[in-house]
């Protein structure tokens, strides 16, 4: 059987299926009966060991239907969130191109450095920086471990 095949016909032809041989091996059943319901069975053995497969089984149909309409949830899920994205870098991208065109109106230095990635404000770079630390010693460049301390002057500078 295709996998595209409908599982819902399948479940419901196998139940048929199952419902039929119980009915066919009832013991008060005409011995025709279960001689037909054998036989059923046989042709199924007989399918199996040719190579086919039989899927008469509705318990394992039943999972088989359920595993598909959670992967199909699933994937809807992942592709609506995708969606989303894709719509939200858009914008962000469509906000950026209006800043820049916004600066390059304006012309001069504001219009000169535009990134097409994230939208650049000359005061808020400015503020960053003074926000770093108002101290004397985060203004001051710090020296790496080791290193501390002032230079005096060269080791041998002393002797001629």
């Amino acid at each position: 059987v295709h996998k595209t095949k409908n599982l819902e016909k399948i479940l419901a032809d196998a139940e048929e299926k199952k419902a039929k041989l119980e009915a066919l091996q009832k013991k008060d059943a005409k011995p025709e009966e279960q001689a037909k319901a054998t036989q059923i069975l046989w042709s199924d053995a007989w399918k199996e060991a040719s190579g086919d497969r039989v899927k008469d089984d509705p318990s394992k149909i039943r999972k088989a239907l359920k595993k598909k309409v959670t992967q199909k949830t699933k994937s809807q899920k992942a592709w609506k969130t995708r969606m989303e994205q894709v719509s939200d870098q858009h914008k962000e991208r469509q906000s950026i191109r209006k800043h820049n065109l916004d600066k390059r109106k304006q012309g001069g230095s504001a219009g000169a450095n535009l990134s097409r990635k994230r939208i650049v404000d000359n005061e808020k770079e400015k503020g960053d920086a003074a926000a770093g630390g108002d101290d004397a010693k985060s203004r001051r460049r710090r020296s790496r471990p080791g290193f501390e301390g002032r230079k005096q002057g060269f080791l041998n500078s002393g002797k001629d």
